[in-house]
Parts: structure tokens; C-alpha cells; sequence
């Protein structure tokens, strides 16, 4: 009987050991768990981190593109906005109020700054009137008047070569032209007539008189850079027709025959 009690004894005490250690066991093998959990919250944040840095660089790239866009514009106009807008001011006058300013281009085809303006204000409101803005040319799209009339010339103005000068036509009003005549030689000299006249129309031709043409030599660098700028006389005269059987302009100059009697065709830059 002493001996069973002994054995009994033996059994529990060894029964109770086993429940210890298998609870040690599930305790320390539960720990992992913890550290799994932390690292999964740790991978989650770190994609945000990553995010944030994105959007910094987007927004930074926006930027840099935007002062690009801006900096190309200037360059292809030939000035920038605020000198353009400038050049508005001194035309329309100091009371005139700048309604918007867009990039666009002139009569002529040109790349400017298209400046929509509104002048004094009048007995019938402001009217608003469209400059065209651009590299050495600023001047108010008057191809309408208030009145209905149109220049005769507006189905003549762009641009003419006669294969040596390039012909620049634009109108001033309702009865007036702004001519702007360029011939190259050579790289380093060219020749620029600037005139305006009236404009008078017949069935076969509209003819604009001047006799204030100004011719200046203009010579450059090796680089391009400008060297001088001479003006040869400021009183010249002659005609232009633009002719509507062939849709032509002949130029005839009083002081030179400049355009050596050959006509100028319209061509679009």
C-alpha cells in the first residue's frame, strides 16, 4: 500500500510538470504574434511617406514647367507681357482699363500678345478695342468701325514677297494702311521701309498713297547681334496697288523704284 501511494504520487507530480511546460510553450509561442502585428502597421505607413514625397515633386514639376511655359512665350513673342501691355497703355491711353491679355496673333500672322482693352468711358459705355501687341508693332484692330465700314484694304492685308522683300500689310481705320517693306542682301546688312497712306478703292484696285516712307539700313555681327542703324531719308513717296484681277501689290517707288518693277504675291508664313 505504501509503495502504490508512491507511485501515485510519481504520476500527479509528473502529470503537473507536463501542464507547465505546455503552457510555457503556447505563452512564449504567442509572442511572435505581437512583433507581426507591430511590422505589418510599420509596412502599412511607410507607402504614405512615399506618397507625400510624390506629390512634393509633382507639384514642384508643375511649377517648373509653369516658369518654362512662361519663359518660351516671351521668347517666341519677342517681348514680354508686361511690355507688351505697356505698349498698349501708350496707345489707348492712361484712362484705358485692360480687360484681358492673351497669347494669339496679329493681321499679319504674327506670334503677340493679343490685348483686349477698354478706352475712356463714353456716352454709350466703354467700347472695348483688340491691340495686337507683338516684337516692334503695336496697333488696334480697326477693321469694323462702330459704324459698319470697313477699310477697302482689309481684303488685302498679310503678307507679299516678290521673292527679294518680304511686304508687310496691316489697316489703320477705316481708310488708312501701315505698310512695312524688308529686303536682306546678306546676312550682315538689310534695308526696312516704314510707311502708312490712304487707302482709296475702285472696282479694279486699291491703291495706298504715302509720302512718308522711311528707309533704314540696318547691319549686324557675326553673332547677329545688331552693329548700327542708319536712316537713309524719312520723306519718301510713292503708291502700293493691290490689283484684283491677280490679287497682287505693285510698288511704286518715287525715290528708288525699290521693287525693280517686280510685283509682290501674298503667301501665308
Amino acid at each position: 500500500m505504501k509503495r502504490m501511494t508512491i507511485i501515485t504520487t510519481l504520476i500527479i507530480t509528473a502529470a503537473l510538470a507536463g501542464c507547465g511546460k505546455r503552457e510555457e510553450i503556447t505563452s512564449t509561442e504567442s509572442k511572435p504574434a505581437v512583433t507581426t502585428v507591430a511590422e505589418a502597421v510599420t509596412t502599412t505607413a511607410a507607402p504614405k511617406t512615399t506618397k507625400d514625397a510624390s506629390s512634393k515633386d509633382d507639384s514642384a514639376n508643375s511649377k517648373e514647367e509653369d516658369n518654362t511655359s512662361t519663359t518660351d512665350n516671351s521668347v517666341s513673342i519677342g517681348i514680354d507681357r508686361e511690355t507688351a501691355v505697356s505698349h498698349v497703355k501708350e496707345l489707348a491711353g492712361s484712362g484705358a482699363n485692360i480687360v484681358s491679355v492673351t497669347e494669339g496673333t496679329s493681321l499679319e500672322g504674327f506670334k503677340c500678345w493679343v490685348v483686349v482693352v477698354e478706352p475712356v468711358t463714353t456716352e454709350n459705355g466703354p467700347d472695348r478695342v483688340t491691340y495686337y501687341s507683338g516684337y516692334q508693332f503695336c496697333y488696334p484692330d480697326n477693321r469694323v468701325q462702330a459704324d459698319g465700314q470697313q477699310n477697302p484694304l482689309m481684303n488685302y492685308i498679310g503678307n507679299y514677297s516678290n521673292g527679294r522683300a518680304i511686304m508687310y500689310v496691316s489697316c489703320i481705320g477705316t481708310d488708312q494702311a501701315s505698310i512695312v517693306i524688308t529686303w536682306s542682301g546678306n546676312a550682315a546688312d538689310s534695308s526696312v521701309w516704314t510707311m502708312s497712306g490712304n487707302v482709296t478703292a475702285t472696282n479694279e484696285a486699291v491703291t495706298v498713297t504715302y509720302n512718308n516712307c522711311t528707309k533704314e539700313s540696318v547691319s549686324y555681327a557675326g553673332d547677329g547681334s545688331n552693329m548700327s542703324n542708319t536712316i537713309e531719308y524719312s520723306d519718301g513717296s510713292g503708291t502700293i496697288e493691290f490689283l484684283a484681277a491677280d490679287n497682287k501689290a505693285y510698288w511704286y517707288d518715287s525715290v528708288e523704284n525699290a521693287s525693280g518693277g517686280v510685283p509682290f504675291s501674298y503667301y501665308n508664313e
